[in-house]
């Protein structure tokens, strides 16, 4: 054979025999990233090329501002990356002599219109403090007294009264604003950390709940949130590559080369429902456009069959998020390698 790159070799071997000509891709990286960079390459080229009459003084030009605005786009979708996901900061609520911080936000039950007034009155007073970690602007100060929750102001701010008097008026009363607003809960977090967004929300261990109706306490209580079954499967956070070795363990042994064939080493979404039971896998959507995602799709039915066959009985321990159900979705992916060899790529 003459000297040819491996992958045109392999496509002619299996268009000789029938196969699918893209199927040494699957298993070549190397391939699979060239491939990528000269359609990138080809594209770029097309969208930015220069016309040939152009001096080089345009080019250089036009390769200055294609420059500057690609180092623009980076800068600015790194700032929102950041802020979009970086830990925030929590309130506080003050019990007597404690100061409990609390991963909920009562004022964004305010109406729309008295958000922006306190929005407005923040930046007028140039107290909106908007960081990566604090994209709200404010920690807000809450105070249970006589079973009844108050807006005392804001952490390091020196116009808090100020800012709490022009928002709420004759509201404002001792220091304080009666959050009369708030029909809802809270937690507060009294063993280890559980679960958590990534972001602001999280349920722990065990909790102190505080349920509230119009600004009154209604009801509190110390709460668990995670149920140990019978032989069940561990769902705590330093045990989380247990639920996927688990799932992996159950499908290793089907027909992986024939299944193979037909794509079902990808990547999908197992759901977990509140009663600790896999009751729904998908296909983690992939493809450059909405008719290539459903072919795909259609494909792994049949991968998602055999799949949910031999995981369905599985029995995880329960998970509740602040007392309440809890379902959650795990990122599952499998590879069946060139040597035959099914492995496991969940992170």
């Amino acid at each position: 054979m003459e000297n040819k790159p491996i992958y045109v070799q392999q496509n002619e071997i299996n268009r000789q025999e029938g196969q699918p000509i893209t199927a040494v891709l699957r298993y070549c990286e190397i391939c699979a990233k060239r491939l990528f960079f000269f359609r990138k390459k080809s594209y770029l080229s097309r969208k930015y090329a220069v016309p040939k009459l152009a001096t080089d003084a345009k080019r250089r030009n036009v390769i200055c501002h294609f420059m500057k605005l690609l180092l623009t786009t980076i800068f600015f979708l790194f700032c929102f990356q950041n802020l979009k996901a970086s830990p925030q900061f929590p309130d506080y609520l003050i019990v007597g002599k404690d100061t409990l911080s609390i991963y909920f936000l009562p004022l964004n039950k305010l109406d729309s219109f008295k958000q922006k007034e306190l929005f407005r009155n923040l930046e007028i007073h140039n107290e909106y403090n908007a960081s990566f970690n604090l994209w709200r602007g404010y920690q807000a100060y809450w105070k249970l007294e006589n079973s009844k929750l108050f807006l005392t102001g804001f952490k390091d701010n020196l116009q808090s009264e100020n800012i709490l008097k022009e928002t709420f008026g004759n509201k404002y009363e001792n220091g304080k604003v009666f959050a009369d607003w708030f029909s809802s809960y809270f937690a507060v977090g009294k063993d280890k950390q559980l679960k958590w967004d990534g972001i602001f929300s999280r349920t722990y261990l065990k909790e102190e709940l505080f349920e509230f109706e119009k600004g009154e306490l209604k009801n509190r209580s110390l709460i668990e949130n995670y149920i140990k079954m019978p032989n069940g499967i561990s769902r705590l956070e330093d045990n989380r590559k247990l639920i996927t070795d688990t799932i992996f363990s159950k499908i290793k042994d089907l027909a992986w080369k024939k299944l193979s064939d037909c794509e079902c080493d990808d990547k999908y979404w197992i759901n977990i429902n509140d009663k600790g039971k896999i009751d729904n896998i998908s296909f983690v959507p992939f493809g450059d456009n909405e008719n290539e995602i459903k072919q795909f799709e259609k494909v792994h039915k049949k991968c998602i069959k055999k799949i949910f066959e031999q995981t369905k009985d599985l029995q995880f321990d329960i998970i509740k998020w602040n007392g309440k159900p809890y379902k959650q979705r795990i990122e599952f992916e499998i590879f069946y390698t060139v040597e035959g060899k099914l492995e496991n790529w969940s992170e």
